[in-house]
This record gives C-alpha cells, sequence and structure tokens, in this order.
C-alpha cells in the first residue's frame, strides 16, 4: 500500500490564526509535520451542506488539478454527519453516526476512487472511529470494545500496543517515534516540570538543551522526524491552563493564541543523548511550520520562508493572501504544503515547496 496522507478528525474552534493578533483567539496549528515521504495527490476533508452541520459531507481535494470532488453527503442533515476519515489516492475510509431518538448508529464505509463504489465494512453502537497511528503508520479502527488496523483493504485485530489514547489535556503527553530499524522513541514532557526526556530500550535521558527553555507548562506533539540518530521537532513553549478553564498540558489545536510564548526546533541525538536548540522563534510573532533536511519553514506576518540552518539563508516561498478568520492547519504531503480552514472547510493554499 502506497504511503499516505491521513487527516484525522480534530475538535474545530474558531482562532485568529496568523491573520490577526498574535494575543486573540486559538493558533494555527501543524495537522501533518514535513515535508515528509508521503505519496499522494489526494487531500481529504469534511463538507458543510446546507442546512446541516459542518460535518454533513467529505470531499476530496486533487493536488494535482487543484479541484474538489464530493465523496459523501448525509442523508439526513439533522440526524447525520461524518465523525473521522482517512485516504489515500485509491479510496477512503470514513465513519458516518447516525441519531436514533437516544441511541446512534455509526457505519465505517469505504469509498474506492477508481470503482466509485462505496461499501459499508463495520457497525457499532457504542463508538467507531478510524484514524492513522502516528508511530506506527497503520491505519486504525476502533469500536469501543475491540481494536482493528486495515491491511490490504480487511480489518485485522490489534494489539493494544498499536491504540493511540488521548485526553483533551491531561499532567503528561507522550509521542513513540520509531526509526527505520524499529527502535522505538519515546518522547515525554510532564506538566510543570521543566525537563523533557526521551526514553530508548528502557533508558531514559533528559534533554538538557529543552530545560532552559522555559517549558514547564508545556508538551510534546507529533511534529518531530527522524534523521540517522538525530530527532529533530517542534516544541511549543506555552503558559499554563486548559483553554476551558482546566489545567494541564493543552493539544496544539486548542491552543489559546496568548497561551504560547514561543516555538523552538529542537534536535537530540537518540544515541549520545546530545541536544541543541536549532532555532528559537523568541515570540510568538513567528512560527516553525516545518522541517527537513537541515531547512527550518518559517511563517511571518503571512509570508512562508525556508531557512538553512546551515548558512542562514533564507528564501521567500510563499505570501498568504487569505483574509478570513477561521482556523487554519499546516499538513505535509510530501513536499507539498496543503493549508486548511478548519472554520470554513475549505483549502486556501496548495504549496509546491
Amino acid at each position: 500500500m502506497k504511503k499516505v496522507f491521513a487527516l484525522l478528525c480534530v475538535i474545530v474552534l474558531l482562532l485568529t490564526g496568523c491573520m490577526k493578533s498574535t494575543t486573540e483567539g486559538y493558533i494555527s496549528y501543524i495537522n501533518e509535520f514535513g515535508p515528509n515521504e508521503i505519496e499522494c495527490n489526494s487531500f481529504y476533508h469534511y463538507m458543510y451542506v446546507d442546512g446541516g452541520c459542518s460535518y454533513s459531507g467529505l470531499m476530496r481535494y486533487d493536488l494535482t488539478t487543484e479541484t474538489e470532488q464530493e465523496i459523501y453527503r448525509v442523508d439526513d442533515l439533522q440526524d447525520q454527519r461524518v465523525t473521522s476519515f482517512w485516504g489515500d489516492d485509491d479510496g477512503v475510509y470514513f465513519v458516518v453516526k447516525s441519531l436514533q431518538g437516544k441511541d446512534a448508529e455509526m457505519i465505517l464505509f469505504y469509498y474506492d476512487l477508481n470503482s466509485q463504489e462505496k461499501e459499508s465494512l463495520l457497525s457499532s453502537r457504542d463508538r467507531l472511529t478510524v484514524y492513522k497511528n502516528p508511530s506506527t503508520k497503520r491505519v486504525m479502527v476502533t469500536d469501543g470494545t475491540q481494536n482493528y488496523y486495515i491491511d490490504n483493504g480487511s480489518l485485522q485485530l490489534a494489539e493494544s500496543s498499536d491504540v493511540e489514547a488521548k485526553s483533551l489535556y491531561s499532567d503528561e503527553s507522550s509521542i513513540e517515534l520509531v526509526d527505520d530499524n524499529g527502535t522505538k522513541i519515546v518522547i515525554s514532557k510532564e506538566y510543570d516540570k521543566k525537563e523533557f526526556t526521551y526514553t530508548v530500550d528502557g533508558m531514559t535521558t533528559v534533554i538538557d538543551a529543552l530545560s532552559d527553555c522555559g517549558g514547564e507548562k508545556s508538551g510534546v506533539s507529533y511534529t518531530f522526524a527522524i534523521e540517522g540518530s538525530k530527532v529533530i521537532g517542534v516544541v511549543q513553549i506555552t503558559k499554563g491552563g486548559s483553554g476551558y478553564g482546566g489545567s494541564g498540558i493543552i493539544p496544539s489545536n486548542i491552543l489559546p493564541a496568548d497561551k504560547l510564548k514561543k516555538e523552538v526546533l529542537v534536535s537530540f541525538d537518540y544515541k549520545t543523548g546530545e541536544s541543541e536548540i536549532l532555532y528559537n522563534t523568541k515570540n510568538n510573532s513567528i512560527r516553525i511550520i516545518g522541517y527537513s533536511n537541515g531547512k527550518v519553514f518559517l511563517l511571518n506576518n503571512n509570508i512562508i520562508t525556508s531557512k538553512s540552518l546551515s548558512d542562514g539563508n533564507e528564501k521567500e516561498i510563499y505570501t498568504l493572501s487569505y483574509d478570513g478568520d477561521g482556523q487554519i492547519t499546516f499538513n505535509w504531503i510530501g513536499s507539498r504544503l496543503v493549508i486548511f480552514d478548519e472554520d470554513y472547510l475549505q483549502v486556501i493554499a496548495n504549496i509546491q515547496t
């Protein structure tokens, strides 16, 4: 199966994004880190149907032709919605939830792009979700009692280690990465502690370069890449407290702009323990939106640039002309960057970097 692009279901809230003041609303965020090795010309997203909710259907955006294709729309605008999906250039898996009084039924469908036919694969009255596990890269399905992974179009029972558990905000966050040799690297951060750590083969090491960055309230997200024995990624240095009034590490997709102090690009060698800060935005007006092979991608005053970390050379790639007020995400598909408005459900830029 081809390497694919997954767009997972996230909590969608109104934010100012990069188009407004950096002290208002909720920040834009990286939904798929890159540039990466994903080979796909499809970007799937929810669609809005007049009279229904924001998840009344599913669309496919073709990265080559820059055209939209309607994949599915619900029959009942009041009581049905698409709740999660994952797709590639062959087809897309998606879940439809139908309310039936106080109960609900969820059905997993697969739509084949070649035959343009839809088939149902699984149903549940508990819960049903399809997503890509960021560490194992497997496409997962969970129905509340059992977990599956998709292999060559069929559902296979999954081990508990394949299942990714998430909470709205918590006292600890961790991510698991796997290199080409199968080595697992777990990066962790506890709320109110300054140390970021990584664990390999049961041995835990402090990432020293992050200890003095003021990240006591910060966590970690799947914004890391592995280059040889080095792990390089973006860490948001934040203030504490959830946007919902609680306390704990705030997920990046619901991080209020006034809670973001700055972002840093960190590198650590998981074999030697050496670490360093490769780039520091120093404030929240500059955003790190990608990294690959010695280049960091930045967003500053609506201008996207790539900057070489070796010689400091900076190249302008694109100027955003979007003046909307929706929350935007950065989605890397190979060397292509798709910028998407999560509130108004529209692609606002398709950039070949």
